[in-house]
């Protein structure tokens, strides 16, 4: 048995053809094989959001390739650490560079498209197309909401700075070196979609709901948004809104999951502890502004058409 790059997964070193301990345990649910002679704990496999189930099988392949693989489209994402909304987990997609490209099979996706040496990136111990390479792959090839949220999470990645704080600049950087890459590429597959979402992509948005939240909001015609609008608060403190309507005098905030469950949000607290904060600074909120309160979570974006009904029950579309 031998490590691979990703001290997670373990390699099976018994010549193919013989039952090895690390297939026993397979059989016993105590390893998951990610790939032929790939294995990861299940425990791990169980508890792994789908990007990193991505990026597992990202080191898995490069760990039995004959030639270090490049990592292309939403693996490539997950890689970078975007979220990859609704991606599918069970596959790796890589862009072909040699000659005589390898065909795709069920779990390997292999693209055959021209990417220059410069998009090419070491993303940890892989190779990966860059970060403006990869968002462009995603907006081509991804639904709307996925790309979104991806777009998103790596301009608030160049650019937030935290309470309140967005760098423009660094944001355009990188939206001007995806634009010009949308921009040579009229006429591909997706681009019309791919133009839209980065013409709306905002990295003040926290979560995906957010992002996709404000993606139906756009779609749907309905009253644009402030993003991160501040708010001063008694004691010197402020409020930063996920969304603020101050014309018709309404907040909105996203509950979804992460809020409550992760660590890099939750700072150590319980789902109550956080649910009995957040409805304190709501309070603190409404006296400080006089705004009526707009909550929703993952339930209100179950469809489009159901997000359109929440809206219009608080006024927010017509």
């Amino acid at each position: 048995m031998a490590e691979c790059d990703d001290p997670i997964l373990r390699r099976d070193a018994q010549p193919r053809g013989e039952t090895s301990i690390l297939d026993r345990a397979v059989g016993a649910g105590e390893l998951v094989r990610v790939r032929r002679g790939v294995y990861v704990t299940a425990s791990r496999w169980d508890a792994a959001r789908p990007e990193e189930r991505m990026r597992l099988r990202a080191h898995a392949l490069a760990a039995v390739a004959s030639r270090a693989p490049v990592f292309s489209h939403a693996t490539a994402a997950a890689l970078h650490g975007l979220p990859v909304h609704r991606g599918d987990d069970g596959r790796v997609h890589t862009v072909e560079l040699g000659p005589v490209p390898a065909p795709s099979r069920s779990d390997v996706v292999r693209h055959r498209h021209e990417v220059e040496a410069a998009d090419i990136a070491l993303v940890g111990q892989l190779r990966a197309t860059n970060l403006a390479r990869t968002l462009f792959d995603v907006l081509c090839a991804e639904t709307a909401e996925t790309a979104i949220a991806a777009m998103d999470a790596a301009l608030r990645a160049v650019a937030w700075r935290g309470r309140g704080v967005y760098d423009e600049r660094a944001a355009a950087v990188l939206l001007e070196d995806v634009a010009a890459r949308v921009g040579l590429a009229a006429g591909a597959r997706g681009i019309r979609r791919a133009r839209f979402v980065a013409s709306i992509a905002d990295g003040r948005a926290q979560l995906p709901g957010e992002s996709i939240s404000r993606l139906w909001m756009s779609q749907l015609g309905a009253e644009k948004p402030v993003l991160q609008h501040s708010v001063p608060l008694e004691g010197g403190r402020w409020a930063y809104l996920d969304f603020a309507w101050p014309r018709l005098r309404r907040f909105g905030e996203f509950d979804g999951d992460g809020k409550y469950l992760d660590p890099a949000l939750t700072a150590g607290r319980s789902p109550r502890a956080v649910l009995r904060a957040q409805r304190e600074r709501e309070g603190r909120i409404v006296a400080a502004t006089g705004w009526t309160p707009v909550r929703w979570g993952w339930e209100r974006l179950a469809s489009r058409a159901t997000f359109a009904a929440f809206l219009r029950s608080h006024g927010l579309l017509r």
